[in-house]
């Protein structure tokens, strides 16, 4: 009796995410060595941010589906990790997001968005262990957009606050714009930032 030593052949597709996960894996290390070698205190923090935005990117490829990318699904994953880099204990980060199916056109743009977000959630909410809770979330507006929001119960907004936060919200405004979203920031029991978008319009 002959034995069926057929192999299957590899998912070309799910090949060429892997490796494209393991090449941004590999920039990520090395900004993060890079930026320890930096002689500069704002050099070494750019890095470490080029460092955590190429992470955040190669997340991505683990949540591709048909037509682009499970943005809930990223989030979920993401969520602890962004809690994690910053080294906020007392602080906790969730996630409620409705299913969506984010095209590839715009799945980096939002990625980053979140975690500026997020990142300045919790670095300028929560300083001093301070407890409370960052909420992002993804749900349906009634005007037909989708809205990506994150949301704290921190200190607020401080507009004397130092030149690279007013950096941070720059980039998130031009990348907002990529995707022709609006981006409002409103301070009120904590610090409300959303943006109104429409998946597959960039």
């Amino acid at each position: 009796m002959s034995e069926d030593r057929t192999v299957k052949a590899a998912d070309p597709t799910s090949e060429l995410r892997h490796r494209t996960a393991n090449i941004f894996q590999l920039l990520g290390a090395l900004a993060r060595m890079r930026s320890q070698r930096a002689g500069d205190p704002e050099a070494a923090r750019q890095l470490l941010w080029v460092a955590d935005a190429i992470g955040s990117l190669g997340a991505l490829e683990r949540h591709r589906a048909d037509g682009g990318v499970n943005f809930a699904a990223y989030l979920e994953e993401m969520a602890p990790v962004w809690r994690r880099r910053h080294g906020v204990r007392a602080a906790q980060v969730e996630v409620q997001a409705r299913p969506v199916i984010v095209p590839d056109s715009m799945a980096s743009t939002l990625a980053l968005i979140a975690q500026e977000l997020v990142g300045n959630a919790l670095v300028h909410g929560f300083a001093a262990d301070r407890p409370g809770r960052v909420l992002i979330r993804v749900a349906d507006r009634t005007d037909g957009r989708t809205e990506l929001a994150v949301l704290d119960d921190g200190i607020g907004l401080d507009p004397g606050g130092p030149a690279e936060d007013r950096f941070g919200l720059w980039i998130v405004r031009s990348l907002a714009a990529q995707v022709r979203g609006e981006f409002t920031l409103t301070d009120q029991n904590g610090v409300a930032a959303v943006l109104a978008f429409v998946p597959g319009a960039a």
